[in-house]
């Protein structure tokens, strides 16, 4: 029986199943029905809040970009994946702008970065270079890595959400993130289930995937953003006792595909960013 892609719960989900059909059905740009807009001036909003949803807002501008990553791995080859990115880039491109939309209403001007204006160093250029080598020579590991890698990015994303509507005083904020959040569930689960199908029946896979996402993982935005800001990121979001539980739950999640029993890639980020702050 397919998983019903209106909320995707990773805490249950195997990654066996996913209803494409469903998920496609539903698709649509983020609904903001009902938001009192008015309201919003009428609530705080941290400055730690602001400088994380700036963060926020700029990486789902640079979704547009990650785009081409997507095709450079060859995904379009693969039908349910093609089917899925056309969907996931459409609601994506809302995300933003619903949080930029929250600001104005605040009149305040708070505006995404423009996709592109990140300029890569030649250390990206030849990391680049060489991952399209091996998505050539390895197409099936690579794109398997990709999908893994796409879980743990929307999986720390809709936590990323979810907890930032937890913790802010701006109920009309909350709103708009939680929002957010479940449709960042049902492009987790996607990954997820892509990520499961490449993985559970090659041993050669798994080792490739483990291998990648060791060597070259860091948390979704690390690279368009400098480190520091994702430090700051990760210690504002996670740094409490619920969202400690979040990162263990992210780690314990992706240690549940096959092969990846070892996962633990988040934490260790998470301390590392901790470290520096000291």
């Amino acid at each position: 029986m397919a998983t019903d892609t209106a909320v995707i719960d990773s805490e249950q989900y195997t990654g066996s199943s996913f209803d494409l059909q469903q998920y496609l059905s539903r698709s649509k740009q983020l609904d903001l029905t009902g938001v009192d807009w008015d309201e919003a001036v009428d609530y705080p909003v941290e400055e730690g809040e602001v400088r994380c949803l700036q963060y926020m807002m700029d990486i789902e501008a640079h979704t547009l970009c990650y785009l081409r990553d997507v095709l450079n791995a060859n995904a379009g080859a693969d039908r349910e994946i093609a089917d899925f990115v056309a969907c996931w880039l459409f609601e994506e491109s809302y995300h933003g702008r619903a949080i930029e939309q929250f600001f104005r209403s605040r009149g305040e001007a708070l505006s995404p970065a423009v996709c592109g204006q990140h300029r890569p160093s030649l250390a990206e250029h030849l990391e680049n270079a060489g991952t399209f080598v091996f998505s050539r020579l390895f197409p099936e590991q690579f794109l398997t890595t990709y999908m893994a890698w796409g879980a743990i990015q929307e999986h720390t994303t809709l936590f990323g959400y979810a907890n930032l509507a937890r913790r802010t005083q701006n109920p009309v904020l909350a709103d708009i993130l939680t929002r957010i959040a479940r449709q960042e569930s049902r492009h987790f689960g996607f990954y997820y289930y892509k990520a499961y199908q490449g993985l559970r029946n090659s041993r050669f896979t798994q080792r490739m995937v483990s291998a990648m996402l060791n060597r070259f993982w860091t948390p979704v935005g690390e690279g368009v953003k400098p480190a520091r800001e994702t430090d700051y990121l990760l210690l504002y979001i996670f740094a409490d006792a619920e969202g400690r539980d979040a990162i263990d739950r992210i780690d314990r999640t992706m240690a549940r595909l096959p092969g990846l029993g070892w996962f633990n890639l988040l934490h260790g980020r998470f301390q590392q960013a901790a470290r520096r702050s000291s």
